[in-house]
């Protein structure tokens, strides 16, 4: 198992961006996000965790390159077109670790109470990340 230092930030509001395929939608609604290891690494020594973006940056940089590869192979395997929806999620207050530079590990249950905004696989293949920008990372 991977070091993870435990995030701490004192009256801040805390936002993550997680990326998930439009099939898991209505049940993440429904039951939020549950901690689980990475089906594709966990083996190599990922943690049971909600794998969270620490910006709308580090999102676009990770599907235009490593995530994206990552989910184009998820395609061909599955013979089937991975839909990218973007839940933007309020961690203030959860416990959060630095995993890497760009990514949060939440290691509890993220409610959907605590899901600020939703774009499905339409609305994220617009010109979102200013609007997002914006909105969350000032």
């Amino acid at each position: 198992m991977k070091y993870l230092k435990k995030f701490e930030n004192i009256n801040k509001k805390i936002i993550g961006y997680h990326v998930t395929n439009q099939s898991n939608l209505k049940k993440i609604m429904k039951n939020g996000l549950e901690p689980r290891v990475p089906e594709d690494f966990g083996e190599s020594g990922d943690v049971k965790g909600v794998y969270l973006f620490k910006s709308i940056d580090d999102c676009e940089n990770a599907l235009m390159n490593w995530f994206g590869e990552r989910i184009e192979e998820w395609e061909e395997e599955n013979d089937k077109e991975f839909k990218e929806c973007l839940i933007v999620v309020d961690l203030t207050g959860l416990d959060l670790f630095d995993s890497v530079e760009f990514e949060w590990v939440c290691l509890e249950h993220i409610s959907p109470d605590r899901f600020l905004d939703v774009y499905d696989y339409e609305s994220f293949n617009t010109d979102i990340y200013d609007d997002l920008k914006n909105k969350y990372d000032l």
